[in-house]
């Protein structure tokens, strides 16, 4: 389990994460920020949002 310093860092890595892709001219999708959200929380790996994109597109859902 993270502590709160720890989910305060990986909120901010996902923030910055964001930022980069709108400095891109890209926007994250909701699903991905709910996903990315849940890493922040420990409730999920990077390496799961990586597979849950490939698989949206994929399916042609992105």
């Amino acid at each position: 389990m993270l502590d709160a310093h720890e989910i305060e860092d990986r909120r901010r890595a996902v923030a910055n994460a964001i930022a980069s892709q709108r400095l891109e001219g890209l926007e994250v999708d909701a699903q991905t920020r709910a996903e990315l959200d849940q890493v922040a929380l420990g409730e999920l790996e990077p390496a799961d949002v990586i597979a849950s994109i490939r698989r949206r597109l994929v399916a042609g859902n992105e």
